[in-house]
């Protein structure tokens, strides 16, 4: 983008002259390239179902290999080690012993997720909320990159976790990190893991998987991502 506005800056003239508009006070020179931006800010800036870079991509689909689409809300399921970790805590306080074997063998804690993601050119923001509590996270950074080997589309993130009416021996407030891989066909769907400081000092901060999928757009749909988890997981219950 900058290459362009660059180029069109130090030809302007030679550009004004083919299209034969006159330009003796350098006007074009110093509008065309604030034009050029304002138009790029106009595509790219918006985030609605109705933004143009939006549009342009549903009609192209094969545009989100290069920079995908990833507005809307996405459900699934998390698969938390916190079982793992509750029994690591249960042998230490009855000072009991439990085995490797033991520990692998325990199942892990699937409870629904929900996730808002807003992106466009120029900003991308991730909110969660899990169907297990009240609490909602927000990303502080986040990214979509290309594996240089495999060539999948990952996104990765850091948010800060809000806790709620939280224990004695939890936290009010942690961060945590996760590491999504889109599916290759439309990318409407992901799945990787994530990771947290939650209570770090006692060991008991988790760990899991996470897969998730995009919900087709509804404009009359009103509700927090809290709503979206937990009817995802009466879902799942009925299953």
């Amino acid at each position: 983008m900058l290459t362009a506005v660059v180029a069109s800056t130090l030809y302007a003239d030679k550009l004004a002259h083919r299209i034969g508009v006159e330009n003796p006070d350098g006007t074009v020179i110093r509008l065309l390239p604030m034009l050029i931006l304002a138009l790029f800010t106009a595509v790219f800036a918006p985030t609605g179902y109705w933004a143009p870079w939006r549009i342009i991509w549903r009609i192209f689909p094969s545009l989100n290999r290069y920079f995908p689409d990833l507005n809307g809300v996405w459900v699934g399921i998390t698969d938390s080690n916190w079982p793992t970790i509750s029994k690591l805590i249960e042998a230490a306080k009855s000072q009991s012993s439990v085995t490797e074997v033991e520990l692998h063998s325990i199942a892990a804690q699937q409870d629904a997720i929900a996730l808002r993601i807003t992106n466009s050119l120029f900003k991308l923001r991730i909110g969660a909320s899990l169907s297990s509590t009240g609490g909602e996270s927000q990303s502080i950074t986040a990214k979509p990159w290309r594996h240089q080997h495999t060539e999948r589309v990952h996104l990765s993130y850091v948010y800060r976790q809000y806790t709620p009416n939280h224990s004695i021996g939890d936290e009010e407030e942690h961060l945590g990190a996760a590491d999504l891989v889109l599916a290759e066909e439309e990318q409407l769907a992901a799945n990787g893991t994530y990771w947290t400081r939650r209570s770090w000092k006692t060991g008991r901060n988790t760990a899991g998987m996470i897969k998730v999928f995009r919900l087709p757009y509804d404009s009359k749909v009103n509700k927090t991502l809290h709503q979206y988890a937990t009817e995802h997981m009466n879902k799942l219950n009925v299953r």
